[in-house]
């Protein structure tokens, strides 16, 4: 090797967690989060999220089949350099199902000792988006979704998608925008998955 010659760093594809934050099949959050896939899986790895965890309960903690399910969670947000968060709103706030989820993940280091330094969602970025059927586009939803991955570390980004009236932009089972909205959200994916490419990289 030549005197003062440095190999080129090799670039890593990042990993993004999408999770729809709507247990039913045909939701709308699930068609956004498929809806955004293509954007991202060029240029990362994209990991759609279905848990499949009780409603959180101490009692259950001693469980060795529940947690073996949370560790398996828990393991997706942890080797994730991002996420994309699809979140309904019910009465003004996230899902249960979506708090649920995150409980029982952000609960496992104090469950058991091997994940004591774990910090799943600490210093990722995070997307926000959400689909609603009123014409606020879940907005409320995503304010409370705000505070609770805030709460958790999670870098949230400023922008955030909002379909509103979603029931008029869905077309057999997925979304189709017009042209000056679609841009839009496609220049959100793209400057998201920069940001976390840029991050990932610095870090390895």
């Amino acid at each position: 090797m030549m005197a003062g010659f440095m190999p080129p760093r090799e670039v890593v594809r990042p990993r993004l967690l999408l999770f729809p934050g709507s247990l039913r099949r045909e939701s709308y959050q699930r068609r956004l989060i498929e809806y955004i896939r293509p954007s991202l899986a060029d240029h990362c790895e994209a990991d759609i999220l279905e848990a499949d965890l009780p409603l959180f309960n101490q009692d259950l903690e001693q469980d060795p089949f529940v947690i073996a399910r949370v560790e398996a969670v828990h393991r997706r947000f942890t080797v994730a350099d991002g996420f994309v968060i699809a979140s309904p709103e019910y009465n003004g706030h996230v899902s249960p199902y979506l708090k649920n989820t995150v409980d029982w993940v952000s609960r496992l280091s104090r469950i058991d000792p091997r994940f004591a330094d774990s910090r799943p969602f600490r210093g990722k970025p995070l997307l926000l988006a959400s689909a609603s059927t009123g014409w606020t586009g879940g907005l409320l939803g995503l304010r409370d979704a705000r505070t609770l991955f805030g709460y958790l570390g999670c870098l949230v980004q400023a922008e955030q998608i909002c379909v509103s009236d979603a029931a008029h932009w869905s077309s057999e089972g997925s979304f189709r925008f017009e042209p000056a909205f679609a841009d839009d959200i496609a220049r959100m994916l793209g400057d998201f998955r920069r940001l976390v490419a840029t991050l990932k990289n610095q870090g390895s």
